[in-house]
């Protein structure tokens, strides 16, 4: 029962970036990301067993606990990914406005003449 659920997650979510990206909203990067995280979920669904040998595999008692582990490290990735491309942007910001500042002094700051 839980695989149809996760295929219909992952048929909404396919269908919300695909939204998204036609409104112009997502960049093509973190669209690429979400078709991917969107297509692991439906193939996760239709091939549980895939979970199950990996859980034997590396040791977890519950594949569920492997599952919470592979989403929690992704969510820490998009996280660590956003915050360096937030600050990467803060960056540019910075710079682009202090530009503009400096190429709109007054003339009476620029040349010191008086009136």
């Amino acid at each position: 029962m839980y695989w149809i659920l996760l295929i219909a997650g992952a048929i909404f979510a396919l269908t919300y970036v695909v939204v998204k990206i036609r409104h112009h909203q997502l960049a093509t990067a973190d669209a690429v990301f979400w078709f991917l995280f969107a297509l692991t979920l439906i193939i996760v669904s239709i091939f549980p067993q895939i979970v199950f040998f990996f859980s034997n595999l590396l040791g977890f008692e519950s594949p569920a606990n492997l599952v919470f582990l592979c989403l929690l490290i992704v969510v820490i990735y998009r996280q660590l990914s956003a915050s360096v491309e937030n600050a990467r942007l803060r960056t540019k910001l910075t710079q682009l406005t202090q530009s503009v500042a400096l190429s709109q002094v007054p003339d009476d700051v620029e040349g010191g003449s008086s009136r």
